[in-house]
């Protein structure tokens, strides 16, 4: 039996995405093509557009069988783990033949491998300039492409642009594929621009679908995105507490709390807290917190961990955890994967078997879905496996 995986946001669903699905079900013919969607809160560390299970239906709709939910604590984290959670899942499912399946803007599956075994075996020339450059002020993303891409161009290694974010996704999805030694790759190139501003109808950004969005620009939305999901883009709801939820959590808590939750370090938990003070919405937090060092991106993310209550050590703990499988959608006629799941970890649908499923994570993932539909001034009881 061979299985693709797509692990996705879907923040919407559009032509480049059901371009992946389709070139994976004609190149593969896989007996089960099954879709990691991220939840709620994005890994940016915002509210996704639609709910989960609205960009389940859109994945399903697409050509997936079946819809899985990425773990929300490695859905709003930096690649590295969100590459760990989404591999986990799969890994985790035993005899068949598995496939991770993914856009990359080089496309080229042999640069990447380069890249991720370069990555995995940090030659300690890499790791002396990754400290110089952390000592200059980078991040450490940007770090560690400068140096890596610096050591590969020295030894004539053919290795992606690393701040293409969707090159760097793959080199984390393979170096984690790689420590289970069982999966083969399906690389796409994509040919849209992932960091475009302005929308590309024909191939469109994710991003560039959101701007035109906010700003009501919607007119050419209907070629950039299929017909089954253009509808609930433009009938989204638009009021948005996130940010008050956000600043709300921050009122109450502590420097000594804040400095526990995930992906908080160097004293950065005095800076939030001290600033939050001075802002009246998250964004303005996020843009005055923000340095060199730590990117908006992270502070977003710090930002929702510490509303999920995701501190370090559990997330640390859960990366070696048990699996699960929160499935958010499924087609009626591939209910046989629900058993073929159910060999590999625990089934869990539904938000109300997730949050007395007793396991942390899961009621992570229903309370994030409770923040969203607060958040969107929709109903609690907005969450249920979808059969379609």
């Amino acid at each position: 039996m061979k299985i693709a995986f797509i692990t996705a946001e879907f923040d919407p669903l559009h032509n480049g995405h059901v371009r992946l699905i389709n070139e994976v079900k004609k190149n593969l013919c896989p007996n089960a093509l099954v879709v990691i969607l991220n939840g709620d809160i994005s890994q940016r560390g915002s509210l996704a557009l639609s709910d989960k299970y609205t960009r389940a239906k859109h994945a399903l709709q697409a050509g997936a069988d079946i819809v899985i939910e990425l773990p929300q604590i490695f859905g709003v984290s930096c690649a590295e783990r969100f590459a760990d959670g989404a591999v986990k899942l799969a890994a985790a499912v035993k005899n068949c033949e598995k496939v991770l399946c993914f856009g990359s803007e080089c496309g080229d599956e042999q640069s990447i491998a380069n890249a991720a075994a370069l990555s995995s075996e940090e030659p300690e020339e890499v790791s002396l300039a990754i400290h110089d450059l952390l000592d200059m002020g980078c991040s450490f993303p940007i770090a560690r492409a400068q140096a890596l891409s610096d050591f590969a161009r020295k030894k004539g290694l053919k290795i992606p642009d690393l701040t293409s974010p969707n090159d760097v996704l793959a080199i984390e999805y393979m170096r984690a594929a790689k420590k289970s030694g069982d999966f083969s790759f399906f690389v796409l190139a994509r040919k849209s621009d992932y960091k475009a501003d302005s929308l590309n109808a024909a191939l469109p950004s994710s991003r560039a679908i959101r701007n035109a969005l906010r700003e009501g620009k919607t007119d050419a939305l209907s070629s950039a995105v299929p017909s089954f999901v253009l509808p609930d883009l433009l009938t989204l709801q638009r009021d948005d507490a996130f940010s008050s939820l956000l600043l709300y959590k921050l009122a109450n808590m502590s420097a000594e709390g804040l400095k526990r939750v995930a992906d908080v370090t160097e004293g950065i938990e005095n800076r939030i807290l001290r600033l939050s003070k001075e802002a009246a919405t998250a964004d303005d937090l996020v843009r005055s917190v923000a340095t060199k060092r730590y990117s908006e991106a992270r502070v977003r993310r710090i930002l929702a961990n510490a509303l999920l209550g995701v501190n370090k050590t559990f997330f640390e703990s859960e990366i070696d955890a048990d699996p699960y499988y929160k499935v958010l959608g499924v087609r009626k006629d591939r209910t046989d994967l629900l058993s073929l799941f159910g060999k590999s970890g625990k089934v869990i649908t539904g938000e109300e078997e997730a949050k007395a499923s007793g396991n942390r994570s899961a009621e992570i993932c229903a309370l994030s879905h409770a923040i969203y539909c607060i958040s969107r001034s929709l109903p609690l009881s907005n969450g249920g496996m979808l059969l379609f």
